[in-house]
């Protein structure tokens, strides 16, 4: 019992040591920025709005609803953390990169929605099978309304996280496995924004644009916020303390 009991601690010692070593407060700005997008994306989805501009086409209709791309979709959150976070350690350049990508999309897209409302009508009236997908894109549809969708957020994230395995030199990114498993399921969660009828052709082809033009501002002309000057700071004060 002793012996687990020293072993928690080291492994407990190691894990904070970790992340003394990553420089945690780099984060902060980028986690600042995200609680601000909340409160702002909250604000705009539940205030009495009109004039809405429907951003469907006849063309989303040929898309037929299938459920089974819930489940791409609702990996968007959990896959967009995990792989911020392993950006941040792995790679800190390409993480300055990746953030601001992330802020220059998710800014566009506030600004629209305040300017330009839109919407989709596309969700189907009627779905004559019942399983766990259904139920749970009837739950995702019942949370979240089907307006302010230009450009997609989920699309525009999706490939700035993606645009990470061709643009960094770190070597894990670099692997061929890797690539090939986060680019498929890229494309999946990409996918599952029509298929589940939360965006329409034009919101997805709006924020692959965006895509585009934030690529040639960041990674072509170096045009990007340099977030570990917060760590050069800290560790000033930490040399000028042992002084």
């Amino acid at each position: 019992m002793l012996m687990d009991l020293l072993r928690k601690r080291a492994i407990g010692s190691k894990v904070w040591a970790f992340l003394a070593e990553q420089n945690i407060p780099q984060m902060f700005p980028f986690l600042l920025y995200l609680v601000g997008y909340m409160l702002v994306f909250r604000y705009l989805e539940t205030i009495p709005r009109t004039g809405y501009v429907d951003v469907s086409s006849n063309l989303d209709t040929m898309i037929p609803f299938c459920e089974i791309f819930i489940v791409p979709y609702l990996s968007w959150f959990l896959f967009q953390a995990v792989w911020v976070v392993l950006v941040f350690i792995i790679d800190r350049k390409t993480y300055n990169q990746l953030t601001t990508m992330l802020m220059i999309g998710m800014t566009v897209f506030l600004i629209v929605s305040a300017l330009v409302p839109t919407r989709v009508s596309l969700r189907p009236y009627f779905i004559s099978r019942n399983n766990i997908f259904v139920q749970m894109c009837l739950l995702l549809w019942k949370v979240d309304t089907p307006t302010n969708v230009w450009p997609s957020i989920h699309v525009f994230n999706t490939t700035a996280l993606m645009m990470t395995l061709f643009t960094s030199d770190n070597s894990f990114l670099k692997k061929k496995a890797v690539r090939i498993a986060v680019v498929f399921w890229c494309g999946m969660i990409i996918l599952s924004t029509m298929f589940v009828k939360q965006h329409s052709m034009g919101d997805v082809l709006s924020a692959l644009i965006l895509n585009g033009i934030s690529y040639v501002v960041i990674y072509q002309e170096g045009v990007f916020f340099r977030f570990e000057r917060l760590g050069r700071r800290r560790s000033l004060v930490k040399n000028l303390d042992k002084s």
